[in-house]
């Protein structure tokens, strides 16, 4: 019994190894096969790259990024079905010089040179305008938001805001008074065995409840801030209704393309040079 079990391993041993040994013959050539495959592959791609850059005009390489949409970024038929042929026409800035004397407006004499070609054109353009083939702003301008928040937090804790003047009137003795009441420390249950913490550094702290930094960098007044500026008139975008631009989100539109810049100078120069310029050249205007 013992010998016939012996016999059946040592068969099923022989079994496996001729199974094996033609597995790997079979895949040897499969495998060399796919060798020259990759190899085709690559150079059959390397030959059609060559190819299209030796096709495409020199007038298009020649130019800079955000002149032109790039060329295998066109599809050769348009998916959108127009519905009224006049809304998608809008004219954009495409001058540098109005651009450069934008960025002046902003942030001061030589402001144009803070930031290099490329990076200006991309914190100006939102992702609407030539479906976002060309690059767009909503990175640098959750950066900039962040930096400018903390600057807006900066300037309550410091008393350069103030909160707005109390409300006049019966719904004014309310307000202030639910106003006064929500700044003050509550009533401690335990009495003179305790006292609340207080130290100089959160002092300022309350202010925080009256005042908030989307107060002083509301969308609103950054659009303005836009229109005064000048850079509303270089932002790149395509309104939904030309007609109504302000439904067609003009607003957050222009905000954003502050933010943009700010977070575009963070990115080239550093937090502490974007910090700057938001308590310089941002807040001190919107708190005129």
């Amino acid at each position: 019994m013992a010998l016939n079990s012996s016999r059946s391993a040592a068969q099923l041993a022989r079994q496996a190894l001729q199974s094996s040994t033609k597995s790997a013959i079979v895949t040897r050539p499969l495998a060399a096969a796919s060798i020259q495959n990759r190899s085709f592959s690559s150079s059959s791609r390397t030959l059609e790259d060559a190819s299209f850059a030796a096709s495409a005009p020199l007038s298009e390489n020649a130019a800079p990024r955000w002149d032109h949409t790039p060329q295998r970024m066109k599809a050769p038929f348009s998916p959108h079905i127009t519905k009224d042929p006049s809304r998608s026409v809008w004219k954009v800035n495409d001058s540098p010089q109005k651009l450069d004397d934008a960025l002046n407006h902003l942030l001061g004499h030589g402001g144009d040179r803070l930031l290099p070609e490329e990076l200006k054109w991309l914190a100006v353009t939102h992702k609407s305008f030539d479906q976002g083939r060309r690059g767009f702003n909503d990175r640098l301008a959750f950066l900039g938001k962040q930096i400018a928040t903390a600057e807006a937090m900066q300037g309550i804790l410091s008393s350069q805001f103030t909160a707005p003047p109390p409300v006049e009137g019966v719904i004014g003795e309310v307000v202030n008074g639910m106003a006064q009441e929500s700044r003050g420390i509550p009533e401690d249950i335990y009495g003179d065995r305790r006292e609340p913490f207080q130290h100089a550094a959160l002092e300022r702290t309350d202010e925080l409840s009256s005042v908030q930094a989307m107060d002083v960098l509301s969308l609103k007044k950054l659009q303005r801030l836009a229109v005064e500026t000048g850079i509303a008139e270089v932002v790149r975008w395509k309104p939904r209704k030309p007609e109504s631009l302000k439904a067609s989100g003009m607003v957050p539109v222009h905000g954003g393309a502050i933010y943009a810049i700010i977070g575009a100078i963070s990115l080239q120069h550093g937090g502490k040079v974007a910090s700057r310029v938001v308590r310089e050249r941002i807040l001190r205007k919107l708190k005129n």
